[in-house]
């Protein structure tokens, strides 16, 4: 079968018609996590969710749908064992002007689901805003550097858009500093599972501050969740980073030394030996 190499059918300048445009278009450089934003889309319906996790606790003993439950167990399904009950209902969060980097992170939760801002549909804008860490920022020759190459990247799309190229090909220059808006649903279940994951300080900065606001905001609405949101080494108070670099001096809960780590990978794969 000949390959269609055609950009034809796809959206571009010629068909968009200004009605699709980033509305993260503003030539702004954000340094570290300043803009970015949080939001809690989707809580818990607390009385369903507390009833149906009360009714799968007692389901191993046969449950009378006639009965009326007068003892509440539903904490117990929070405590630990197969926990499938809590996939019941769902959290949803929307973040924006977290960069390409953060998401690309983000959408490795298998048991999720994403629905992220189109750089196919959409026009990214004359020059959309773009995020910067704090160690380039705070290195002149470096910041100045990526500076140029975000204005070169802006200028190179640009052109392939005004010359009607279509937006799902012109896409191809924009860097992954490129700011997104993405909305994130997890089951309550995955969300407890990527947070004791991904908020430890060990990984990206980025989706760090991330995922802390979400478990700061899903406590906020829901202060009963407290407990249970918590990082893995939390629980432990063990160090429980599988990653090759060391957590000490980097780390400032207590446990966060190599002496205190669960897993203790090959210093040989460390860098540096």
């Amino acid at each position: 079968m000949k390959e269609n190499l055609s950009d034809k059918p796809f959206n571009k300048h010629s068909l968009n018609r200004d009605r699709n445009t980033s509305p993260l278009d503003k030539g702004e450089v954000h340094e570290g996590v300043d803009g970015i934003v949080v939001n809690l889309v989707q809580g818990l319906d607390e009385e369903a969710f507390k009833k149906t996790l009360s009714k799968s606790v007692r389901a191993t003993l046969g449950v009378d749908p006639s009965e009326v439950e007068t003892e509440e167990v539903w904490e117990e399904m929070l405590k630990g064992g197969l926990q499938t009950a809590l996939e019941s209902q769902v959290v949803v969060f929307e973040v924006s002007g977290v960069s390409r980097t953060c998401t690309h992170q983000l959408v490795r939760s298998r048991r999720a689901a994403f629905h992220q801002q189109s750089q196919r549909a959409s026009f990214m804008g004359v020059e959309p805003n773009v995020r910067m860490p704090k160690s380039v920022a705070n290195n002149p020759k470096a910041a100045l550097a990526f500076r140029e190459a975000f204005e070169a990247a802006s200028v190179a799309y640009e052109i392939a858009c005004q010359e009607d190229i279509a937006y799902q090909d012109a896409r191809f220059v924009l860097p992954e500093a490129t700011e997104t808006y993405i909305l994130c649903e997890y089951p309550l279940r995955e969300f407890f599972a990527v947070y004791a994951y991904r908020a430890c300080v060990m990984f990206s900065w980025e989706i760090v501050h991330v995922v802390r606001e979400m478990g700061r905001l899903l406590v906020e609405a829901h202060p009963w969740l407290e407990p249970y949101v918590k990082i893995s080494c939390e629980k432990s108070q063990m160090c429980t980073f599988q990653g090759w670099e060391d957590p000490t001096g980097f780390c400032d809960l207590p446990w966060g030394t190599h002496e205190k780590r669960i897993y203790k990978p090959d210093r040989s794969l460390r860098i540096g030996g």
